[in-house]
């Protein structure tokens, strides 16, 4: 699966200016997060879980400078076991500004899924890609990824600065996300309640 150093992040954007990173490793699982920022991006944060022989996932969100009006990147990968596999990529829109759906014409509209996790009206877009299947299908999923993550630059470079902060509409998807995240069940299992709890309220959605 992906190393950092060879993630299509480092295509697009420029992660010379690292914030922060850690690793974790406790009863065959490590955790690792990366924190950088960049032009126009105040924060991109990306997290690697690996479960020796169980589990992989990572996830990828960008968090645009707050002055501008567009959605927050959002992508993840999972691997259970060796039979369920899934991953979702995503704009995810903070406002009602709908001017980003112009990049995101040439891809599909997303299919009618169940989910009990989300609901897909909310801070989702009418574009969502997401995929499950019983086979491996990373190499697909990172070609999608380039391509979101192409037409993620062309639209963050598209908008001018400004007057108002979007502060609170990133704070408020945040705030919901951290609520929801499905993975504080199996952090918890590994590193504890205190450590998951935190981590996805410090790290995966925080509003520092």
């Amino acid at each position: 699966m992906s190393d950092i150093l060879h993630h299509p992040i480092g295509e697009f954007f420029d992660l010379s200016n690292q914030i922060s990173s850690s690793s974790s490793v406790n009863h065959k699982s490590s955790l690792k997060s990366y924190v950088w920022s960049s032009e126009r991006c105040r924060k991109i944060r990306f997290c690697e879980f690996t479960v020796e022989n169980k589990f992989y996932a990572e996830s990828l969100v960008i968090y645009p400078d707050f002055c501008y009006d567009i959605p927050i990147f959002g992508t993840e990968y999972l691997k259970i076991g060796s039979k369920r596999y899934f991953a979702a990529i995503d704009f995810h829109p903070i406002t009602e500004n709908k001017q980003y759906l112009k990049f995101m014409e040439m891809f599909p509209d997303k299919k009618r899924i169940k989910t009990h996790v989300y609901d897909l009206d909310r801070f989702f877009s009418e574009k969502l890609w997401i995929r499950r299947r019983t086979q491996d299908f990373y190499d697909e999923y990172q070609i999608m990824l380039k391509c979101f993550l192409h037409q993620y630059k062309k639209c963050l470079y598209s908008v001018e600065q400004n007057t108002i902060t979007l502060e609170q509409q990133q704070s408020q998807y945040n705030d919901y996300m951290s609520t929801n995240d499905p993975a504080h069940g199996i952090l918890k299992s590994y590193f504890g309640e205190d450590f998951a709890k935190q981590y996805i309220d410090d790290f995966l959605f925080s509003n520092k």
